[in-house]
Order: C-alpha cells, then structure tokens, then sequence
C-alpha cells in the first residue's frame, strides 16, 4: 500500500496521549481518541489546540471523545470519522493495566478493569482495521501462568466476523528506544493481510554494546529544563515537603530507597525507574529528584517519558503523573509505528532524528548520535517474544 495520504488511526484508552502522539509522528494521522477518563480528555483537546496553534500535526484532525468503552459502537465511531468498517488503518490502545502489573495485585480477569481487552477486541471486529496496537505491562504474559496472555492473543488473532490478524509479539524495554527510563511492556501487532512485523530496531543499549548509542540518562532527560516552579514549564510545581523529609531524601544514595515513601532517589547518569502510576485511590509519587532533595514535579517524569515540553497535563494534583505513568513514551510509541508503517503498509516513514525532533526531544542525543541514528533500521533488532 504506497500512498500520499496518512494513515489512518484511531485510539482507545488515549489518556495523556503518548501512544498518539508517537504514532502520529511517525505518520500516522488519529481520526478519533476516546478515555473514560475527563482530565485526559481535557489533556487531549487542549494538546490539539496547541498542535493547530504551533502548526503541528499532532491530534489536530481528530474528534476526541469522553467516554466509556463498553458504550462505544464500532460502527458509530466509523461513521463519525467518515470511514466505512475495513477502511481504518491502524486501531492503537492499552486497555489500563492496574489488573495485570506485577507492582499491584496481579488480580487479572477477576479485576473488572482486566475484562477491558474483551472491549478492545469487540471494537476490533466491529471496526475491522487493516492493522492494530495492544499495548500492556509485561505482568500479562505471566498472570494466571500465562493463561491470561494465550486467550487474548488467540482472540486477538481470530476476533470475529470471519476476521483474522498475523500476530506479532514484542517485550520491549523503552530504555533501548531512546527514552531516559527502563520501562518493561509488551506490545501485540496484528495486520490483517498476514503479514509478519519481523523485529523492532533497538536505538540505545542498556548492555555497552561497541557501536550503539548509549541508554539515555536521567541527566539528559532533564537537559534544559526550567528549575522547578517556573511558569516557562508546564506542570512543573512540586510538592512541599517537611524538614524532616527534606533530610531524609538529601541523605539518600543514588538508587537508595526511602523507607518512608518507599520511592527512589533517581541516578542521573542512568535511565530513571518506571513512573509510578498510584492507586485509584490516590495519585502515583514520582521519585526522587537526583540532585535536589525533593520529588521531581509531573513534568520531570513527563520528560522520562518523551513528552514534549509544550504538552500540557489537565487535573488537579494527583491526574498530571497518572497520565504521565499510564502512558506508552512517544518516542518508542514512534519508534513501533515507524516500523508498522514501513513493513506493515509499504509506506515510508520520517527517520529516527526526524522522530526526535518533531516530538521535540533533540536535548537527548548529540548532533553526532544522531547522525549515527539516521541508520537506524540497520542496528541492532530486537526479535519478538
């Protein structure tokens, strides 16, 4: 499939939108993002407000909608972008994963946010695309001895309606696509022709392999950025701390733990920990900032994730980092979504440099790393699960 026009996506679960925002950097263009979730919603319109305003690509064709999975009709949805079923090219999403995380209590199906891939799956045979994402913590290929994972990829594969999608599985760490943080999940593809996505090219090495670029460190990810509680950053207010904790976090290591709030103080020439997403009853913690002994703000673990600066997170205190934590880092989200489009629709897709510096990450790599980048598709593969 060679054709001027992008590709056409449409989102579930969107959140704070860093799996669209990846995939429409790497050519893809979201027709349609939907969360139950109204804070990321708000997070949504204002980024395509933005997008339009700053002349970007990024959501600024997309109709975005607040809403409960379970009541969305695959055939409304198409009618609303204008498509007939079988005519969407890509379906992207990450059904929440609370259910499946070995940080939680890996309660699976029995957690009623773990009966969400069934509603991914009936929207994938009511809308039929030419390919789809399903994204999830690597905890799911292990839950209930790996019960879990095998009937969401057979459903997967056969969803339906005389439907049937080539699967291909990957565990990626984001730490090895150039993303300042180990960050472990697992990636489902299908494509509907059958066709194999083959391997996702590693950008960075956590393993000092001669001739890969380095993993990116938390000192890189913070490159640049405002001191904490300026207005030139958005969501970049901290939380006020007691003497007492202001103490105990300055005396901490790198990498110690505080007893107390049972987070990490960050090392800042390695990739930062996973963000911490947090409960539903409360908002996730972000670590310990590297330098200054407080825990770093909403936007410092927005920059572990690759969000660009202007992106902006909408809620009160604890919704910015629960958006932040729940989201797939653009910069691997674009990394995958290079590699769909280029193998998957025969369609070519902006380099690796040309990645980084639409979502505004360039602060991460030299002139000369990116150079070497430039050839990404020749560097080392990582082959799927």
């Amino acid at each position: 499939m060679t054709t001027s026009e992008p590709l056409s996506l449409v989102s579930l679960f969107s959140g704070g939108g860093g799996l669209d925002l990846g995939l429409e950097a790497a050519g893809f263009e979201t027709l349609y993002a939907s969360d139950i979730d109204h804070f990321s919603c708000v997070t949504l319109a204002n980024g395509k407000k933005v997008s339009i305003e700053q002349g970007l690509p990024f959501l600024a064709n997309a109709l975005i909608e607040e809403a409960d999975v379970c009541d969305l009709s695959g055939a409304e949805v198409l009618a609303r972008i204008g498509k007939e079923r079988g005519e969407v090219d890509l379906l992207a999403g990450g059904p929440p994963c609370q259910a499946f995380s070995v940080f939680g209590k890996r309660a699976g199906t029995a957690d009623p946010r773990g009966q969400l891939p069934e509603q991914y799956r009936r929207l994938l045979t009511e809308i039929a695309p030419r390919a789809f994402v399903f994204e999830n913590v690597y905890g799911l290929l292990t839950i209930e001895n790996g019960e879990v994972f095998r009937n969401i990829c057979e459903s997967l594969s056969s969803p339906g309606q005389g439907l049937e999608y080539k699967l291909s599985v990957f565990r990626l760490n984001a730490a090895n696509y150039g993303v300042p943080q180990k960050r472990d999940r697992v990636f489902i593809v299908g494509d509907r022709a059958g066709r194999s996505l083959g391997a996702i090219p590693a950008v960075s090495t956590l393993d000092g392999i001669e001739g890969m670029v380095p993993a990116r460190t938390v000192s890189q990810g913070l490159r640049g950025l405002p001191e904490e509680g300026s207005k030139l950053a958005h969501n970049h207010r901290g939380r006020k701390h007691s003497q007492r904790i202001i103490e105990r976090y300055a005396g901490l290591a790198f990498g110690e733990r505080d007893p107390k709030t049972r987070i990490n103080k960050l090392d800042p020439s390695k990739p930062s920990y996973a963000i911490i997403v947090g409960s539903d009853k409360g908002g996730g913690k972000g670590h310990v900032h590297p330098v200054e002994p407080r825990e770093v703000t909403a936007r410092e673990s927005a920059r572990m994730q690759t969000f660009p600066d202007w992106w902006e997170f909408f809620g009160s205190v604890r919704h910015p980092i629960r958006q932040v934590g729940n989201a797939v880092p653009p910069v691997l989200a674009a990394c995958i979504g290079k590699v769909i489009s280029e193998r998957l629709f025969d369609k070519p897709a902006p380099t690796f440099p040309a990645l980084v510096q639409s979502l505004g990450q360039s602060h991460l790599f030299s002139a000369a790393e990116l150079e070497l980048l430039d050839a990404w598709a020749d560097m080392r593969v990582s082959a799927p699960v």
